[in-house]
């Protein structure tokens, strides 16, 4: 399986970088990384992630990262793993997934 880093999923992966090296540099850092990683597992285990409640859709999962939610779409057939987004936990998803496609 190869990962790819939807345009989205970057702005917010950036964003939320960005908001926590305001306080710590350090912290960011290791808080990037240790995500990366968290999603580069998803290679061998792609099915881990629980899917996405609010949406019940097989292919939409995610990752529990501390506060933060990583939102992924699997496309068996293109041997891909899509990134979609990043939540912080109190964020309100959109009411649909259709944004996440």
């Amino acid at each position: 399986m190869e990962i790819i880093w939807t345009n989205q999923a970057l702005r917010k992966f950036n964003k939320f970088v960005d908001y926590i090296a305001q306080d710590n540099l350090v912290t960011a850092e290791k808080w990037a990384l240790k995500l990366i990683e968290k999603t580069d597992r998803l290679i061998e285990q792609p099915e881990s992630g629980r899917i996405v409640p609010e949406y019940n859709e097989p292919n939409l999962r995610e990752l529990i990262f501390g506060n933060y939610r990583v939102i992924y779409r699997i496309r068996k057939e293109q041997n891909t793993i899509y990134i979609q987004t990043v939540w912080h936990v109190r964020q309100e998803p959109p009411k649909t997934s259709k944004g996440l496609r």
